[in-house]
């Protein structure tokens, strides 16, 4: 539909300002139009800062609602018109043509609508048409590239300056709108961006719009809303049929469960026959396996016996066998203490009679050798070079070092050292041959070094000149 009149020359174009509403596709009918469409519509038409507005229909109510409206002409109108099959749209625009400004209505009506739905659209743009007052012809497109300018200016009726003055929508103001004030309509997100089929800015057609006779125009209406009757007839023709189709499925459906309801009765006491047959045959069958389970059970509990016995026969025999193991590895182990404590004990008598033979002077190098130490913080056993004297233990790297700096002292006179063995709490040293552990009186207990050297006497010798310590 196309509606078009004159208005002032030098018009403002204000920023675009859109409203989105819900849609909701499967609506059929048109309602009265809201505030939203009123305030658009008179910013159109009286030249405010909108020039187009989009129609579609409410996500929640069947009516028509304002969807979307701008400022930035054609272009802009068809980003926001959706190419779903199951979208219809209603817009109305303003254009400028040579100073004069005419109003088109447009019907959007996809490729691959259904007739029934085309029907309904008809008579919702009627609907539509009547909203908007002054002479009127029918654009109706199915592609976004048809919607094109120069369709619009072909689709006018007459010249734009033939048109009468504009009227305002017959739409009651509702109680809460101020009187002669517009409402703001509220900003939406950016338009998805759209190829658009024509230039985005407006051009002065190079030849005058062919606007046809005025009569001719009127028969092309007549013939459009005949053509819209024959269409909707068809419509209700096609759906009548439909309904008979579907009745007579349903007919042919009652008729095939009734007969597979009988051949189930029928299925069914076959089946509780053979299943009595099957059922006495199956008792029979139970008596005899629970017979024979008995007998099964039975063997099964004296066969549990005779392992159980065996078992155990078998389990006192180890047990007896891991006690004396037990008593075998103690006495090892209180052998080796003995001979242990034995060994500490002539080291202590050794060492002590080499300290009153040797009469060296304090400080002098009382013994000397190689030895491999673990320090306290460290899991790793280095070998080192020692020189003990009567008040320090000192460790070298390699023998010649031994003039200059030890990598590490353990004053002696002032800490009182223990010598402790393997089995005095040092589990840790039970592998290792010739090992013990030197412990400071420090205040803590902990060992401050564990030592092992090359033999048995190295050790001894050691040990026993720390134990004896002034």
């Amino acid at each position: 539909m196309l509606c078009c009149r004159s208005l002032p020359r030098g018009a403002s174009t204000a920023p675009t300002m859109v409203s989105m509403i819900s849609r909701n596709p499967d609506a059929t009918g048109a309602e009265s139009t809201d505030s939203d469409i009123r305030m658009a519509y008179r910013s159109i038409t009286q030249h405010g800062s909108l020039d187009w507005l989009l129609l579609s229909y409410g996500k929640w109510s069947p009516g028509l609602k304002l969807f979307a409206a701008g400022s930035q002409g054609v272009p802009e109108l068809k980003q926001y018109i959706s190419e779903s099959e199951q979208s219809v749209f209603f817009a109305f625009c303003r254009l400028s043509i040579n100073g004069d400004s005419c109003f088109a209505t447009i019907t959007y009506v996809p490729d691959g609508t259904s007739g029934l739905r085309k029907a309904r659209t008809t008579m919702a743009s009627r609907t539509v048409q009547s909203w908007f007052k002054g002479p009127q012809a029918t654009l109706t497109v199915s592609r976004l590239e048809d919607l094109t300018i120069s369709a619009i200016l072909d689709a006018m009726p007459t010249p734009p300056s033939s048109f009468p003055p504009a009227e305002p929508i017959p739409i009651a103001r509702a109680s809460s709108e101020a009187q002669g004030r517009e409402k703001a309509l509220p900003h939406a997100p950016a338009p998805i961006v759209r190829t658009a089929s024509e230039p985005p800015t407006y051009l002065t057609p190079r030849r005058p719009p062919n606007f046809g006779d005025p009569q001719t125009r009127s028969e092309q209406r007549e013939a459009a809303r005949r053509a819209a009757e024959a269409e909707e007839r068809a419509a209700r023709r096609e759906e009548a049929a439909r309904q008979a189709r579907i009745k007579l499925r349903r007919e042919r459906e009652a008729q095939q469960a009734e007969e597979a309801e009988r051949m189930r009765r029928e299925q069914v006491e076959r089946d509780l026959a053979r299943k009595a047959a099957a059922r006495m045959a199956r008792e029979d069958e139970e008596r005899a396996e629970e017979e024979r389970r008995a007998r099964e059970r039975e063997e099964r509990r004296r066969r549990d016996a005779v392992k159980r016995a065996e078992l155990t026969r078998k389990l006192e025999e180890w047990r007896i066998g891991e006690v004396r193991r037990l008593e075998e590895v103690a006495k090892a182990e209180d052998e080796l203490r003995r001979k242990a404590v034995e060994r500490r004990g002539a080291a202590r008598v050794a060492a002590a009679k080499r300290r009153r033979d040797s009469h060296l002077p304090e400080g002098s190098v009382i013994l000397s050798g190689w030895v491999t130490v673990q320090t306290p913080g460290s899991i790793a056993w280095r070998r080192r070079y020692f020189q003990l004297t009567d008040t320090v233990l000192r460790f070298y790297n390699r023998d010649k070092d031994v003039a200059g700096v030890p990598v590490d002292v353990i004053v002696l006179k002032s800490t009182g050292p223990l010598v402790k063995e393997w089995y005095e709490g040092f589990e840790e040293l039970r592998s290792i041959p010739h090992s013990f552990a030197l412990v400071l009186s420090n205040g803590n207990g902990e060992p401050s070094v564990m030592l092992f050297s090359d033999t048995a006497p190295e050790k001894d010798l050691l040990s026993g000149l720390l134990m004896t310590t002034p």
